[in-house]
């Protein structure tokens, strides 16, 4: 990721398009929470395959958990007093997850490119799992040249919230996006969230 990439979500970038609110799910653990996110996609794949042309079909396009080989799909950047990596500690499904920290303003962000095929309309979503104090957390789908927002997702979740799903959906979008999840830090507050399996589907 190219280090232009890497400016402030609050004042670098220029909403075109923002993404409807999308309800939350929400489970008790990591298994249970996994079988979760599969009946929740796969309701989503019905939703949007119901609502096609004969001639269309959906498809999935991305399903990244941070395991194996994928961890190496994510790039971590912050600005101000933050951090972010590839941790084990509260996975949501798996062994592993991607986990942010702020101890300032400014915001803490772990994001990965994803290369679309052409379609019609597109629904992205997250699990975060926050910890510390009441946060702000952006789910963000950016063209990566303009460094422009297709859809942005903010939600504010008590630090104590259970892994939250999170997602945002777009129409006619480029075919090359940075997907990021940015943690918004405040002065004199501890912050951080885990952040696990993302999965993105279209239709053509």
């Amino acid at each position: 990721m190219r280090s232009t990439l890497l400016r402030s979500p609050l004042r670098q970038l220029f909403v075109r398009s923002p993404g409807a609110t999308v309800p939350r799910a929400s489970g008790r653990s990591g298994r249970r929470l996994g079988a979760t996110a599969a009946i929740l996609l796969g309701l989503t794949v019905a939703l949007l395959a119901g609502t096609a042309s004969p001639a269309s079909a959906a498809i999935i396009t991305v399903q990244d958990g941070f395991e194996g080989n994928q961890a190496a799909n994510w790039s971590f950047t912050h600005v101000g007093d933050g951090t972010g990596g590839i941790s084990s500690l509260q996975t949501h499904n798996g062994v592993k997850d991607g986990f942010l920290s702020m101890r300032s303003a400014g915001f803490s962000s772990v994001g990965r490119r994803v290369a679309l095929p052409t379609t019609t309309n597109c629904t992205a979503g997250i699990w975060v799992n926050p910890v510390g104090a009441t946060q702000q957390i952006n789910f963000e789908i950016i063209e990566p040249v303009s460094f422009t927002y297709v859809a942005l997702q903010t939600v504010v979740l008590s630090g104590d919230a259970p892994y939250t799903f999170v997602s945002t959906s777009w129409n006619h979008g480029p075919t090359d996006i940075l997907v990021r999840v940015s943690l918004i830090g405040a002065n004199g507050v501890q912050l951080g969230t885990w952040v696990d399996d993302l999965g993105i589907l279209c239709i053509t």
